[in-house]
């Protein structure tokens, strides 16, 4: 089973703090502000489960969802009716049947690449994915996030039948170790499973060194505002037009 396969099963209940309505909107609001309309079709890259990709096909959009793994792309496809596109790929290496209007990458995707080549890898897959002027929106955990807020600390989540424990690791280098023990009952005993990843946090700066060649950056906020970031903040996105291929 590839990574995140099994932890598709509680993505959800682990996001669910995301306010994925209130998220989806300030995106939406961001797409239509820089001159998206509706109708497009955009790109939801690493769109998980697919809850912010649903709510873009309710605004309207042409939905293509892409996503490295097999089971998130199974519940996508439940949730949005089998009425979105879907392609199994990595960020740092894919391409489209078409080009598309914006691409939209969420929820510190960007964090799980665990180089500077794999990220200046990706910005350049969506600028090829994109058509001339086309924007890429995306967020990312800070450097503050990690080494303050998730640093060593360790997190729980429980359900009805079963219990999370989300362990981080601070490696270095504004790197984070995130081990997911994932207890589910069966038949009033305990099954364990985990998963272990890497995310890595980015200085501003060099994520807009690395996005220099394929975008000229239009803003740069806050989470879920149009407010510059700030020293604590935790999650700030980007909102980028693709430089003309000339």
């Amino acid at each position: 089973m590839s990574s995140y396969d099994f932890l598709a099963d509680f993505y959800d209940e682990l996001t669910e703090n995301v306010e994925y309505d209130k998220r989806a909107e300030y995106i939406y609001s961001l797409l239509k502000e820089y001159g998206v309309s509706d109708g497009c079709r955009i790109l939801d890259l690493a769109c998980g489960t697919g809850s912010l990709m649903c709510r873009f096909q309710d605004f309207g959009f042409k939905v293509i969802g892409l996503d490295a793994s097999d089971e998130m792309l199974i519940r996508a496809d439940s949730k949005c009716f089998g009425k979105a596109t879907l392609l199994k790929s990595q960020m740092q290496d894919f391409q489209l049947p078409e080009k598309v209007a914006a691409c939209v990458c969420s929820l510190d995707s960007i964090n799980h690449l665990s180089s500077e080549e794999d990220v200046r890898d990706t910005f350049k897959s969506v600028k090829n994915s994109l058509s001339d002027g086309g924007l890429f929106i995306f967020d990312v955990n800070t450097v503050y996030k990690h080494n303050i807020v998730l640093a060593d600390n360790t997190f729980a989540f429980e359900g009805d039948d079963y219990f999370i424990c989300w362990d981080n690791e601070q490696l270095g280098d504004n790197t984070e170790r995130i081990i997911i023990d994932i207890f589910v009952e069966d038949n009033g005993l305990y099954r364990r499973f985990t998963e272990d990843f890497n995310e890595k946090a980015y200085e501003t700066d060099k994520l807009l060194s690395l996005l220099e060649p394929y975008f000229d950056v239009l803003g740069v906020f806050d989470d879920l505002s149009k407010n510059s970031p700030k020293y604590d903040s935790e999650r700030i996105y980007f909102v980028c037009k693709g430089k003309n291929n000339g």
